[in-house]
């Protein structure tokens, strides 16, 4: 029996500038707690092995306390040993000063996975082949995984593991074909037992537990952004004789939400605190999209309500150029010269709200 911990897309080292600077530290060290709590996990779970897919780092220019930050936790893992193939964000081209520093602290657990060769982890107390398809540049319209195809020999009484970085068609929106392509077909067709990946932030196949599949994505371990829907996930997979087991390990900290709300009385301001404030407000990067029309007397409120939730919510971002006064008597009159051309007009049309509230939008921007 072989257990596998597989991770990829980590991205130590993203800074999130567009957040406010307390929500930026936070986030940015959220991506160093998911991997040790991975880490703890992976022992945990009696791991022989911990995979990182690709981009353990989110650039080929972290800081040197980040390289070796990770390296220490890394090196917490109790199993056999810990595999790195570099990705297309933190490519190894042979010069790149990122795996200079990483490789320049000596470790007798991790094995950098850069060159197109095999990998026997008989070292590691391991009966395993690993197949790496690293990258070595930021852009590739070819994938790593030609080398693969070319092996004759196989070793029937050995694990065969491919890991490689890359988009995968069906999965990754790569529209251009420049973040090395592959298919589900050809790596089907590469006599290994498993495929491990890395590069697109969703996890592949669906589901919390999967049997005799050979193709696994790793997603991403820490959400990374409003376009980002689910929570972070790993796979904590099973290889024993010819047979695959796996199931999905839930490993984020903070959750991304992007969320629509329609507002029109009082009440609707109270179900959308609510709604959002369930469920860990305090971990939650949330956008609130709110349109409708409202009166002004709740209008007038929206700052002290938006102040209440964001002293509850961890980072709030708030969309509300849909949202306006909605009309009536007391808006027309304000507003209006009794006897004008839109006074006339707008009052006209008070059996239809619809209209009335089209109507006054137009004047008002005219």
């Amino acid at each position: 029996m072989l257990k596998i911990f597989h991770t990829g897309d980590i991205h130590l080292g993203m800074r999130f500038n567009s957040y406010g600077e307390n929500s930026r530290k936070k986030l940015v060290e959220a991506r160093f707690n998911s991997l040790e709590n991975m880490i703890n996990k992976s022992n945990d779970l009696g791991s022989n092995i911990f995979v990182v897919a690709g981009d353990l780092f989110n650039t080929v220019t972290v800081a040197k306390r980040d390289i070796e930050r990770a390296v220490q936790i890394l090196e917490k893992f109790n199993g056999n040993c810990v595999l790195i193939l570099p990705g297309n964000h933190d490519y190894d081209n042979g010069n790149t000063e990122l795996w200079k520093v990483f490789n320049g602290n000596p470790s007798e657990k991790i094995l950098f996975l850069n060159e197109k060769r095999k990998y026997y982890l008989e070292e590691y107390d391991i009966n395993a082949v690993i197949y790496p398809a690293p990258c070595h540049n930021k852009h590739s319209s070819e994938n790593a995984l030609g080398w693969i195809k070319g092996i004759e020999d196989w070793d029937e009484d050995a694990y065969h593991i491919g890991i490689a970085h890359g988009a995968l068609e069906g999965l990754s929106a790569d529209i251009e074909g420049v973040y090395y392509p592959m298919t589900k077909g050809e790596l089907e067709d590469i006599p290994v037992h498993l495929w491990l990946l890395g590069h697109t932030h969703v996890q592949y196949p669906q589901g919390e537990e999967i049997r005799n599949n050979k193709i696994f994505n790793a997603g991403t371990p820490e959400p990374d952004g409003l376009n980002y829907r689910d929570i972070g996930a790993a796979w904590s997979i099973t290889l024993e004789d010819e047979e695959v087991r796996a199931k999905r390990v839930e490993t984020g900290e903070y959750r991304f939400i992007d969320q629509d709300f329609y507002i029109d009385i009082e009440e609707d301001l109270e179900d959308l605190k609510e709604s959002v404030l369930k469920e860990d407000p305090d971990k939650k990067v949330l956008r609130l999209n709110l349109k409708g029309n409202i009166s002004e007397d709740i209008y007038n409120s929206l700052s002290k309500f938006y102040g209440e939730l964001d002293r509850e919510i961890f980072s709030l971002i708030i969309v509300d150029d849909e949202l306006g006064i909605k009309v009536d008597d007391e808006v027309i009159e304000r507003e209006f010269t009794k006897g004008s051309f839109p006074y006339e007009f707008l009052n006209s049309l008070k059996d239809d709200e619809e209209a009335l509230q089209i109507a006054y939008e137009l004047i008002r921007r005219d």
